[in-house]
């Protein structure tokens, strides 16, 4: 499995729960720690993606205080757009494995089985990408080969596109896992459990008071 780098961005503001949602502590811990725990045993390298030097500061002095080496923290370079198109550029210019697994730093409960069904899946693909069976797919919970989804990011902002199906619309072979193939392995799928409001917040500390 050393074929793989993991991508947690961090990049993005929070309107809604007005701070940055990495940060916020969960039974003890920054959210974005939960995600990186989660991803360590089956990484190459872990990389977190950030969007400025100050927020970059921020990152380090936690991985400080929790007493994690071994994590690169990348800036996205100046840009007036903010949007997760430009920190998954970051993350694949960035990375040095042949494959990059992007995750959102807010997705504390991601489930280390479904991490590895992905992976073991991602041989001969461009990118492997969960779908819900209304077609909602889930882009920054996916793998990517590196070198070409890092060209596709490229043109795509190149072209002022900014939203992440603009990578895929550019990659030529995409496998999409339903999740109901992924429930098998996260009965509740709380892999995809982002927290954007308040009211998830209260719902994530009582889903992992529970586990």
């Amino acid at each position: 499995m050393g074929h793989v780098d993991f991508a947690i961005l961090a990049g993005g503001r929070s309107s809604r729960l007005g701070r940055d949602k990495g940060l916020l502590e969960i039974c003890g811990k920054p959210m974005f720690l939960w995600v990186l725990e989660a991803c360590r045993p089956y990484a190459n390298r872990v990389l977190i993606v950030t969007s400025s030097i100050e927020q970059k500061k921020e990152y380090e002095r936690y991985l400080e205080r929790f007493s994690v080496k071994g994590v690169r923290i990348v800036v996205d370079e100046e840009s007036e757009i903010r949007c997760p198109l430009i920190g998954a550029r970051t993350a694949f210019e960035n990375a040095e494995s042949e494959y990059t697994f992007l995750l959102p730093c807010d997705n504390p409960l991601v489930n280390g089985s479904v991490l590895q069904l992905l992976i073991s899946m991602s041989e001969n693909y461009d990118a492997v990408v969960p779908r819900w069976p209304n077609g909602y797919i889930e882009p920054l919970h996916s793998i990517y080969k590196t070198d070409k989804a890092f060209n596709a990011a490229k043109s795509s902002l190149a072209a002022h596109r900014f939203d992440m199906r603009a990578i895929l619309e550019r990659l030529n072979k995409i496998l999409y896992v339903s999740t109901l193939i992924i429930k098998k392995f996260d009965h509740n799928l709380f892999t995809f459990f982002n927290v954007n409001s308040p009211m998830d917040l209260k719902k994530l500390k009582k889903i992992m008071k529970n586990q």
